[in-house]
């Protein structure tokens, strides 16, 4: 039978080309690492590696293995991050993924509350794109994904208990030309002034698209920051857009002036986790906190 030491040998050597170098890699002699791959072939009836001038080529077979075998790591660290969140008595670590927006606007608020109620579990944070954070979900490498994902999003085996829709509206500094006229932020804006937006999910794009009369929208700056970008607009006369949370200090104080869309653009975020997970009383507490300030799906 085949275990995940095997499929790990045969990557690590597929990986560098060399029995030599994978042993190394493996702390093991090459003797004996040849002796291995050489009893999992006979143990298979399969050749993995063509060997020859070029090195150790590996051969559809051991592809095939290195590519499933990539699955059932997943699916074991998936296991192993259940059974340890099982674990947890008191204490332990809930591992959120955030997309950056969400970062900004209520990763904050989440954390203050964290800190004022004194839990006993530790809270680990990673930003990253929408698409890195199904990614790290599937693996069991998070526990939790919190980004711009809309319903057709979620895996299958996978829910949402949590969900926030804010509207999308434009910024620019005081006394810019759009300020003073009251404009609405329409194409002839965006093709006029010059623009700093962090990078477009894929569900905003037909809501764009309506917006900008199919003119692809390609900022000259692509800032995830928005502290970056309300500078850079406080100081230019660059436009930028997103979520109205984000710019309401800037907003009250007059720094920045807000500019409307003329049809409504939306940015959704939703929370993402195993049914399993979901149970786990740590992270239920966490999707608790979250609950403060983002809606539950209506039945």
């Amino acid at each position: 039978m085949i275990d995940i030491s095997d499929i790990h040998m045969i990557q690590v050597v597929a990986d560098v080309g060399s029995i030599n170098k994978a042993a190394e890699l493996l702390n093991m002699s090459q003797p004996t690492l040849s002796k291995k791959v050489s009893r999992l072939e006979q143990k298979l009836n399969l050749e993995l590696f063509s060997r020859g001038i070029a090195g150790m080529v590996p051969t559809e077979a051991a592809n095939l293995l290195i590519e499933e075998g990539s699955h059932l790591k997943d699916q074991l660290r998936k296991v192993e991050r259940q059974l340890e969140l099982m674990s947890y008595k008191k204490g332990g670590v809930v591992k959120l993924g955030v997309g950056p927006i969400v970062e900004q606007i209520l990763l904050p608020k989440v954390l203050l509350d964290y800190v004022d109620q004194n839990y006993d579990f530790k809270i680990q944070v990673t930003t990253m794109s929408s698409e890195a954070l199904l990614k790290q979900l599937r693996k069991g490498a998070i526990d939790l994904a919190i980004g711009p994902f809309v319903e057709s999003d979620i895996p299958d085996d996978m829910t949402s208990p949590l969900y926030l829709s804010e509207k999308i509206i434009g910024a620019v500094r005081s006394g810019h030309d759009l300020s003073s006229k009251g404009a609405a932020l329409t194409l002839d804006a965006f093709t006029r002034f010059k623009a700093v937006t962090p990078d477009i999910p894929a569900h905003m794009g037909h809501q764009i698209s309506r917006l900008l009369e199919n003119t692809p929208l390609e900022p000259e700056i692509v800032c995830e920051n928005y502290a970056m970008a309300k500078t850079i607009v406080s100081n230019s006369d660059y436009i930028t857009a997103g979520p109205e949370s984000l710019f309401r200090t800037e907003f009250t104080s007059g720094e920045l002036a807000k500019l409307e869309f003329p049809i409504d653009v939306n940015w959704n975020c939703m929370c993402i986790g195993r049914p399993e997970t979901l149970l786990i009383p740590i992270v239920k507490e966490v999707v608790s906190i979250f609950s403060q300030y983002m809606d539950a799906p209506e039945v």
